[in-house]
């Protein structure tokens, strides 16, 4: 390979990479803010997006217990949410006592969704996590 090729090649790879990186910026940008938050009881979690107004996540806080968070919401809003469980990588480890092994993701329309995880394998209560604001948020679990 000649070296007017070999600077050439460069060239266009430096200019895809420029293409690429400006394109990440752009996505970056379109996604809701995000902050990770300390909150009851020392559990960490994270706030996505901004609040609605007058919406019951505003009254919610991390590290709230899941029946906790359906006194505040009220159980309307509950019974219409739409729940389901996942497996995250730590139920993988072996000899992994700790929480965060399955988490539960409730998804409610016009509102956002809620996570919760529990902080043990010898206490089943699961705490909030995350709550994401989305105002067109449809309900549905995919």
């Amino acid at each position: 390979m000649s070296r007017k090729t070999f600077a050439a090649a460069m060239v266009a790879l430096m200019a895809l990479s420029a293409v690429a990186t400006a394109q990440a910026k752009k996505k970056d940008t379109d996604e809701p803010p995000s902050r990770e938050v300390t909150g009851r009881h020392d559990v960490e979690g994270e706030i996505v997006g901004n609040e609605i107004p007058g919406s019951p996540f505003n009254k919610l806080e991390i590290g709230m217990s899941q029946k906790q968070v359906q006194d505040v919401i009220g159980a309307k809003v509950q019974d219409d949410a739409e729940c389901g469980q996942y497996f995250t990588g730590k139920s993988f480890i072996p000899f992994h006592f700790g929480g965060d092994k399955v988490r539960t993701e409730c998804a409610y329309k016009g509102l956002g969704r809620l996570v919760f995880t529990n902080q043990s394998d010898f206490d089943a209560k699961a705490l909030l996590i995350k709550i994401e604001y989305d105002a067109t948020e449809d309900g549905y679990r995919e």
